[in-house]
């Protein structure tokens, strides 16, 4: 691309130039929620089931406040009136206790099981949705972060989903319920407390902003520590060779220094901001013993009203002691209530922003417009590996030079989608193939040109080879062939056909691929074998793997063809690996064989 193009850029309207550190993106509500309510409509009945059953455990609280309150009056009256109300009251609170179990099984259940319902429906689609996508969306996006994102951050999605997501519910009807409660019970006593809930939402709010800092960060460090631990030990021939142990236990030693080290940071803080809560807590019933207390004290010598509400014959105070601890207990039912949502929220911003990591993938639709994706400082601080600047844009072109920011790739616009079924579908194919004026760039290096305006014809039936330096497009025009990218000028032609036009997976079925590194999946040889032809015979199998010379060498094996190759064939030699590796394709008898100095190791 150059600074000449036709084409111009129209950058989003909420991009600003300056830059700016911004919060962590996050899915919005109902598309979280989406993928529980399309998981069937049983799921989205069991769904309303658990909010029923949450605001049903929401409320047993408010109701122990009222029982705790008017328990005085019965106790009191025992002595005249006998133990029929102990009685009565006992077997209230037995009902209540029988009514908290139901209510409580029946949220934790509907919401765990619509919590993994909803949770396989996101990995399914997700996964489904990265098969889809194009190369150039792999070279963009750390394909490494992806794959352990899609099981961190499903789990994530799960645990917002579920028995948080009834204890949100719960904990927001009991503080509502208790505030509602108090008011009823002693309004006068209810509003100083609601005056000072302030102290106690500032130090919760504190607590968990902390705990969402120490995490997140954390988090980060400890990714580290574990992209360090794998590289060692799936690369412990290499690592052993350069005799680097040391080397790499001192970067795991320092990737989990960094994560103590912020967690030890913040213990003080969150120290702190825990026994301000608790201390507020205190100070709360402190005032609201005094306040009450006055309160009725002034009734009684300025009315000479029992307060206690059970005396016989005597006047009783608008604002019985019953009521001041009602209003006391709902209040502080409320309290603790209200502080509980804030760990709710926490979870479920996390389920929010795991959800918008899998939107990325699953909302990227075919045509949709390109992506210019720029470097920002702060980028090197967040964890996830979705989380980078981008502007969509309306044309195939865009200018390299921006003020906010070095490019640090180019999607282009999505139209390479194996799953579609649109295209053509030729039944006879020759196999001549055309190059025309083809200019290409690899997204992640949009300033550097591989191919200039290449042109070349490959006759049907013909073997060709292509020679070059490293870096001089061999490799390139096979993935081009392959359509694992589009070229950014010009056309590529399969029997007069330009292969845009061709449908992918048909395309691909047509031709026959090894590559430089294959890659063999951890099975037995038989069954990576058969990929390249699912459903294909033993016998099919042991023809392919003679054609490529690898039939003899498997058969000395203990367990022959239903020997394990390990982690991409790591039980394997570089050259037995290829030979497997062209086996498989030949075991499909392709119409074009692409080989990508695929015999290097023979």
């Amino acid at each position: 691309m150059s600074p000449s193009s036709k084409g111009t850029t129209t950058p989003s309207t909420s991009e600003t130039p300056e830059k700016k550190k911004t919060k962590s993106p996050q899915a919005s509500v109902s598309e979280t929620l989406s993928f529980a309510f399309s998981s069937g409509t049983q799921t989205s009945a069991i769904f309303f089931v658990g909010v029923v059953g949450g605001f049903g455990n929401g409320l047993v609280f408010p109701i122990l406040a009222y029982l705790f309150s008017n328990s005085f009056t019965d106790i009191a009256g025992a002595a005249t009136e006998g133990l029929d109300q102990l009685r009565e009251l006992a077997f209230t609170f037995m009902v209540v206790g029988v009514y908290a179990l139901v209510m409580a099984t029946i949220q934790t259940t509907c919401f765990e099981v619509v919590a993994y319902r909803a949770c396989e429906k996101l990995r399914l689609e997700w996964f489904h949705s990265l098969l889809r996508q194009d190369q150039a969306f792999f070279d963009v996006y750390d394909i490494s972060g992806i794959a352990s994102g899609v099981t961190a951050a499903s789990n994530k999605y799960r645990r917002a989903m579920g028995r948080k997501f009834g204890e949100g519910i719960q904990f927001f009807t009991t503080g509502v319920g208790g505030v509602a409660y108090a008011m009823f019970a002693s309004w006068q006593v209810a509003l100083v407390v609601l005056a000072l809930c302030p102290l106690i939402s500032l130090s919760a709010l504190a607590v968990v902003s902390l705990n969402q800092s120490k995490s997140t960060r954390a988090a980060a460090a400890y990714s580290t520590a574990g992209s360090v631990a794998y590289s060692t030990v799936s690369g412990i021939k290499t690592v052993l060779s350069l005799n680097a142990v040391a080397t790499m236990i001192g970067k795991y030693r320092e990737a989990t220094q960094q994560a103590l080290e912020i967690a030890t940071g913040v213990l003080l803080k969150q120290g702190f901001a825990n026994g301000s809560m608790l201390g507020s807590f205190i100070c709360i019933y402190a005032i609201l013993a005094l306040y009450g207390t006055s309160l009725l004290y002034r009734q009684v010598v300025d009315g000479g009203c029992d307060p206690s509400g059970v005396v016989t014959n005597n006047v009783t105070c608008d604002t019985k002691a019953s009521d001041v601890f009602g209003a006391m207990l709902g209040v502080a039912f409320a309290a603790q209530g209200i502080s509980q949502v804030g760990t709710f929220l926490e979870t479920f911003s996390s389920g929010r922003a795991a959800v918008f990591s899998a939107l990325k993938a699953i909302n990227r639709k075919r045509g949709e417009p390109q992506e210019i994706i720029y470097h920002n400082p702060d980028d090197d601080k967040d964890d996830s590996s979705m989380s980078k600047t981008s502007r969509s844009i309306v044309t195939d072109d865009a200018d390299l030079e921006t003020p906010d920011g070095r490019i640090k790739a180019i999607l282009p616009k999505y139209e390479i989608d194996s799953s579609s079924d649109a295209g053509k579908k030729p039944k006879k194919v020759q196999g001549e193939i055309c190059f025309r004026d083809v200019k290409f760039h690899y997204p992640t290096r949009p300033g550097h040109a591989i191919l200039k305006g290449l042109s070349v014809d490959i006759p049907a039936g013909k073997t060709i080879a292509f020679v070059g330096p490293s870096g001089g497009g061999k490799s390139t025009i096979v993935k081009l062939l392959e359509r694992f990218y589009d070229p950014v000028e010009g056309t590529v032609t399969l029997d007069g056909c330009d292969i845009k036009d061709i449908n992918v997976r048909h395309l691909r079925s047509l031709i026959g691929y090894v590559g430089q590194e294959p890659t063999l999946f951890a099975t037995s040889i038989a069954n990576n074998i058969r990929y390249g032809k699912p459903g294909c015979s033993q016998k099919e199998i042991e023809e392919a793997a003679r054609q490529a010379n690898a039939h003899d060498f498997i058969s000395m094996l203990p367990d022959g063809y239903e020997t394990q190759v390990g982690d991409k064939g790591s039980q394997l030699s570089g050259g037995q690996k290829q030979r497997i590796a062209i086996a498989r394709v030949l075991v499909a008898n392709p119409k074009i064989l692409l080989l990508d100095e695929a015999t290097s190791a023979l």
